[in-house]
């Protein structure tokens, strides 16, 4: 049995040791007309169209150049082509990534568009190292990572937490970025694999609007709107708003997505020195809940791909998700600069649903079980960093100095019953009346956290080839859950953690690095042992080597690294326990590790020709397991060792200008299912293709993911 994931707000479910799978079968077709960019891995045909009064693009991507605000790139703006020069993730300074010792990875939204993405997951394996997390328990929208062997089930909105695993569209989203290994200095308690944080749209100076209508296979059907532009006169004032409305059937019988989102942001610049951005959104989903079909131990379908286990007449899962934001910046001198974040979030997440819960009776029979809840999370983000620029002799030095306070609530309700078995067929029979006098439990938790943490990068030798970053952070954490009024004992932690790493610059082009970072993350309340004892935190460090490279005048970015993580006092769930006595327990002293090699480039080989490719190789282990023996020189589940893509775009000049196709190849090497690793999932190799033509104002492309139909299962 491998580890559940616990983290501070969400209360741990027990795995099951089920064989319920997330599969995709055959390639889907879209058929797309929209004023904006498509989204979607299926077959598309869209029309986009820039601003009134936009000059002519050269017939590459209309796109491009009306989203560009200047020919100088910092770590939020918009970024030309494939490969990013800079970014703020990895050191929470606007830093060169060919700078950072740390592998940083980030996906633009020029490859977002063109490779039509819908959802988060689409876009963050296009990283190394980086796939799909298995774990479904509770009923997240979005399907949350696997960095570097360990699942993260944190996200990052501009640099600030989304605890609460809400939706997320990706329509006010600009870029996404990738920061490989324990970021606890930065971002406080994590999982030591990495951490991904979305960059918002951020608005422009220069009119434009765009808007988008998207049609497809399995009845989808996305319309979508971007406007941005000055508010006032003086232009001090700007604004942006994004909508989309998404409606889309599925492979699976019986689901039918509704998604609305509304995302307005203001910026407000009254001098050179200041700036003060607003930032709002407002997302609306609901679905009935899948948690898939059975597979046998062999790791084979037991039915159809299309069926559906569930019972569509109950409400399945409805989402409200809210974000509201600030951040001022100021410029007091030359050497300091003062930045404020506070964001609020609330994720208000209903579902009733059946729940598939394990394969009994020789992979004749379904488990399940009847869920309805009702969970409101708050978080409420207050951020304060002093940002300072000096030298000291010939060292340069870029100081930050920073506070952070976070509150969360949860308001947990629910009630739970089990079912009779289901009869496994292509058919089952699932009809359940939900009781009218149903007893909800009560459990609501909070969390209250403060973290003081201070970084230093130094630029030493001639012209400062010479890079160190140095840091260290302080966090204390206390968290609070109760039952029908019956109170678990309170958790409460504090730790420092720190890095460094060190960096040497050949010249523009090259670089290489080794870098050492902790990561911290509190258990749950209610994460005891057998003996009832609260288990200690889970720790994390990591040792990495990497090399870096900026060819063709930095429009072609390269990584590679090469890294070890060790994982200390892992909650793994004690599955014999509770089956022989019905209580929650964990085994104690859990230690995993995770090692490997990544390569990722990305950028721009000719005017015409832009390429992202990218491998990984991750090997990890269970290094101690003292309550469970046998589980130890095994893998962790869910993990494959090898995950590869290759994605090429090409844009016709002379008589063809205007025309483009873009393809490539995605490769997931042999993994397990997650909770069971004795049963294995096979590789498979998927195939993409689009097509487009620019004109003017106007895009129409077409394109088609998993071009040879080719089945597969993404996760289980």
């Amino acid at each position: 049995m491998q580890p559940h994931t616990i983290h501070p707000i969400h209360q741990p479910q027990a795995p099951e040791p089920s064989t319920i799978d997330t599969r995709v079968k055959r390639a889907q077709s879209i058929f797309t007309v929209r004023t904006g960019l498509l989204a979607l891995p299926v077959l598309l045909l869209s029309v986009s169209t820039a601003a009134l009064g936009q000059a002519e693009t050269d017939g590459v991507t209309a796109l491009d150049d009306v989203s560009v605000t200047s020919s100088s790139e910092t770590a939020t703006s918009p970024i030309i082509g494939y490969s990013a020069q800079r970014s703020a993730t990895g050191t929470k300074t606007d830093t060169p990534l060919i700078e950072t010792p740390t592998s940083v990875q980030v996906i633009p939204r020029d490859l977002i568009e063109q490779q039509q993405a819908i959802q988060l997951k689409d876009v963050y394996e296009n990283v190394s190292g980086v796939q799909q997390a298995g774990n479904t328990l509770n009923a997240q929208s979005e399907v949350l990572p696997i960095i570097r062997g360990f699942e993260s089930p944190t996200l990052l909105r501009n640099g600030l937490r989304a605890t609460a695993a809400g939706a997320v569209d990706l329509i006010n989203i600009e870029r996404v970025e990738v920061l490989k290994g324990p970021a606890s200095i930065l971002y406080g308690a994590l999982e030591p694999g990495g951490i991904i944080n979305y960059v918002t749209k951020r608005p422009l100076a220069e009119t434009h609007h765009q808007v988008g209508i998207e049609l497809g296979s399995e009845s989808f059907l996305r319309a979508s709107l971007d406007s941005t532009g000055p508010i006032n006169t003086g232009g001090t004032w700007m604004y942006r708003v994004n909508a989309a409305l998404t409606d889309s059937e599925s492979f699976r019988d019986e689901i039918e997505l509704t998604r609305t989102t509304v995302a307005p942001s203001f910026l407000w610049t009254p001098g050179k020195n200041t700036e003060l951005l607003l930032d709002f959104a407002y997302t609306a989903e609901s679905q009935p809940y899948d948690s898939g079909i059975p597979i046998s131990g062999e790791g084979e379908p037991l039915v159809a791909d299309s069926t559906f286990f569930g019972d569509p007449d109950l409400n399945g899962r409805e989402n409200d998700d809210y974000y509201a934001s600030y951040q001022l910046t100021h410029q007091i001198n030359p050497v300091w600069q003062l930045r404020n974040q506070v964001q609020f979030h609330r994720a208000d997440n209903r579902n009733e649903s059946l729940r598939n819960r394990g394969v009994r009776n020789e992979d004749t029979e379904i488990r399940q079980r009847y869920q309805h809840e009702d969970r409101v999370e708050d978080e409420t983000q207050f951020v304060l960093d002093g940002i300072a620029t000096f030298n000291t002799g010939d060292t340069k030095h870029t100081l930050l100095v920073g506070a952070e306070v976070i509150q969360q609530e949860t308001d947990w309700q629910r009630y739970r019953e089990n079912l009779d078995n289901v009869v496994i067929s292509n058919n089952p029979a699932v009809d359940f009346d939900p009781p009218a006098d149903q007893t909800f439990s009560d459990e609501p938790a909070s969390t209250d956290w403060y973290g003081i943490y201070v970084q230093d990068q130094m630029s030493m030798l001639e012209d400062g080839r010479l890079k160190l970053l140095v840091g260290v952070r302080y966090d204390d954490v206390k968290t609070n859950r109760s039952r029908n009024g019956t109170a678990s004992p309170e958790v409460k932690d504090d730790a420092i953690t720190a890095r460094a790493g060190l960096l040497y610059q050949f010249n523009d082009q090259h670089s290489a690095y080794i870098s050492a970072s902790q990561s911290f993350q509190p258990q749950f309340p209610g994460t005891v042992d057998r003996d009832g004892n609260s288990l200690d935190p889970e720790t994390g460090n990591q040792i990495e080597v990497g090399y870096k490279n900026a060819l063709l005048n930095g429009k072609l970015i390269s990584t590679v690294s090469v890294y070890r993580i060790e994982k200390d006092d892992v909650a793994v769930w004690d599955q014999a326990y509770f089956d022989e006595v019905g209580e929650a327990a964990y085994f104690p002293g859990v230690k995993q590790r995770s090692q490997g090699l990544e390569i990722d480039v990305a950028g721009q080989l000719t005017p015409q020709l832009k390429l992202l490719a990218n491998y990984s190789y991750t090997d990890t282990e269970v290094l101690e397991n003292q309550g469970d023996p046998s589980q130890e020189g095994e893998p962790i589940g869910g993990v494959s060792e090898n995950l590869a893509r290759l994605w090429l775009t090409y844009d016709f000049a002379g008589p063809l200008q205007g025309v483009g196709i873009s393809g490539g190849i995605r490769h997931v090497g042999q993994s397990s299912v997650q909770f069971s690793p004795e049963i294995t999932l096979d590789s498979y190799t998927l195939a993409d293709a689009a097509l487009w033509y620019s004109w003017k104002n106007w895009r129409a492309s077409v394109k088609d993911n998993n071009l040879l139909d080719e089945e597969y299962i993404a996760r289980a």
